[in-house]
């Protein structure tokens, strides 16, 4: 395959990089946004419409918890010996021991044995080494037949696919994952096919994607303030002011994604956009989603980049921001700082403060491409297996039992429910690696007591209702743009975290525009409008 995909994607906070794409067929095209994505293709051809037609949450989980048996593919033959399925997963910042790890696997292998046929080895790997160990085994041709993609690096869904590593499956899909596919909604295998083929099933889970602030509940109570009285971010400017003449050795804001004017489509101000697979140019979705802007030139950025430098000069933001790399919520000297993603998402972050947060939604999220694309299962190259691992990823999104034993563990060991039924994890036990969101159906799951506490439950979204990018379906194929695109590239990662990151003054604000422009900016913008133009004379316009 063609080498023309270069993604950044979300990697414990949201990584920001210059992408590029890798151009569909037809109208199985492709678009992406910052977090690295796939190919999305339109089946209606109307570039205008909501995207996901997803209005069967808890009826999905209902029917397939225990397991979907609709007698379509290629029924399993038990006369033959139990196929060998390796399947790899990574730790997600949890906590897990071998013996642990045996004990899963074991429970695992009684259903699989089962109900398919085949044994699965479980293979985990903590996410450092997963990273970089998994792409380069799969590219050795070491035995891996089931896989996670990452959501950065080497191991995600484009790099992969880019590298030839994964296989196609459509057919094996057909074959032995039918229940899968009437299960999850068109979207889905349309954001992970590339040249007409689909070479991932994304994670069936929440695709809501709005902007929150999240601080410390004890600070901001000592400040006098609660969380209905930020409404918007000049609130947060007067927290900042309070909280920090209280407190003024205190970060007030922090990131661990060298990022703070915000992540996935929306800017801190409110603004939603896709960057249709690069980090610099992209549309607006919110005023003409046909015309291609760099994005750190509309106005909608510098309202947005002026906050933020005012921040930074007033000491508000961490002068480590640049450099760090860890996630902020468990540092007690950072105040606050901004996530991207669902409801559920600001309770786990709270267990990792180890005490209670204050969560404000400030701005609804766009749903694009990469948002379904972050987390994949997938069947790599050097599967000696496909067929039975296939039938091992249709377990993962059709039955519960499989699900909740490689996400939580064994009940009474690793996981217990309280009093309210709500699930509540031992992360001291021998299996906790919080993998619950990497893989498979998390409709399944069932509800932390985290999310009751919250009034959240996943299989409630009604996924129809999100606000979805009018360009899915939209591909920046940047083989005729190579040269500009890595001089981009280079020039972005210069000057990102300082801009960014509200460090960047007037001056060295403009340079980094000057030095995107001498690099080729207006070729490569010019290219991807054409591209964009002849997308849109084919399948209709997008939608104001």
């Amino acid at each position: 395959m063609k080498n023309k995909w270069m993604a950044g994607l979300l990697c414990v906070s949201m990584i920001a990089a210059l992408g590029a794409g890798c151009g569909n067929s037809e109208s199985s095209g492709a678009t992406a946004d910052n977090n690295g994505g796939a190919a999305v293709s339109d089946d209606s051809g109307d570039a205008g419409s909501s995207a996901a037609e997803d209005d069967s949450g808890a009826a999905a989980a209902e029917n397939t918890e225990n397991g979907a048996d609709s007698g379509q593919g290629v029924p399993v033959d038990w006369e033959e010996d139990p196929a060998e399925v390796t399947w790899m997963i990574w730790n997600v910042g949890g906590t897990y021991t071998q013996e642990g790890l045996e004990a899963v696997e074991a429970a695992v292998n009684e259903i699989t044995m089962e109900k398919i046929n085949v044994h699965v080895n479980l293979e985990m790997l903590e996410m450092g080494s997963y990273l970089s160990q998994m792409p380069m085994q799969v590219g050795a041709g070491d035995k891996i037949d089931l896989i996670s993609t990452f959501p950065a690096g080497a191991g995600n869904f484009n790099t992969m696919v880019n590298a030839g590593q994964l296989l196609p499956i459509d057919d094996l899909l057909a074959d032995y994952a039918p229940e899968t596919l009437e299960l999850l909604p068109d979207t889905y295998l349309d954001a992970t096919t590339v040249d007409g083929s689909v070479y991932g099933v994304p994670v069936y889970t929440d695709n809501t994607n709005d902007l929150y602030w999240i601080c410390r509940e004890s600070y901001l109570t000592e400040a006098g303030f609660t969380a209905e009285d930020i409404q918007s971010v000049d609130d947060i400017t007067e927290v900042f002011a309070a909280v920090h003449e209280l407190h003024p050795d205190m970060k007030m804001i922090s990131s661990g994604a060298k990022n703070l004017l915000g992540s996935s489509g929306v800017m801190l101000t409110g603004t939603a956009y896709d960057t249709l697979g690069t980090s610099i140019v992209g549309v607006m979705v919110q005023d003409d989603a046909a015309k291609v802007v760099n994005i750190y030139e509309t106005e909608e950025y510098k309202e947005a980049a002026a906050i933020l430098h005012d921040w930074y000069t007033k000491g508000y933001i961490d002068a480590d921001v640049m450099i760090r790399e860890d996630d902020p919520s468990g540092d007690n000297t950072v105040f606050s700082y901004f996530l991207a993603g669902n409801r559920s998402r600001t309770s786990g972050s709270e267990e990792m403060a180890g005490e209670p947060l204050v969560s404000v939604k400030l701005a609804d999220g766009c749903v694009t491409t990469g948002t379904m694309t972050i987390m994949t299962m997938a069947i790599p190259v050097s599967a000696t297996e496909p067929e039975a691992a296939a039938r091992v990823l249709n377990l993962c999104y059709t039955d519960k039992d499989l699900k909740m034993l490689v996400s939580y563990g064994l009940e009474g060991e690793n996981y217990a429910y309280d009093d309210q039924g709500g699930l509540v994890v031992d992360t001291s036990s021998s299996y906790a690696p919080n993998t619950v969101g990497i893989f498979g159906n998390v409709l399944l799951c069932d509800q932390t007591a985290s999310d009751m506490a919250l009034g959240y439950k996943v299989s409630d979204i009604d996924q129809s209702s999100l606000t979805y990018s009018p360009l899915l379906g939209f591909a920046v194929d940047t083989e005729p743009i190579t040269n500009e695109t890595a001089q981009l590239s280079s020039v972005y990662s210069e000057y990102q975290a300082m801009v960014d990151c509200g460090i960047a003054d007037e001056d060295t604000y403009n340079e980094f525009i000057d030095r995107l422009y001498s690099s080729g900016l207006e070729t490569y913008m010019n290219e991807i409008q054409g591209q964009l133009d002849a997308w849109l004379a084919e399948n209709g316009q997008a939608a104001e």
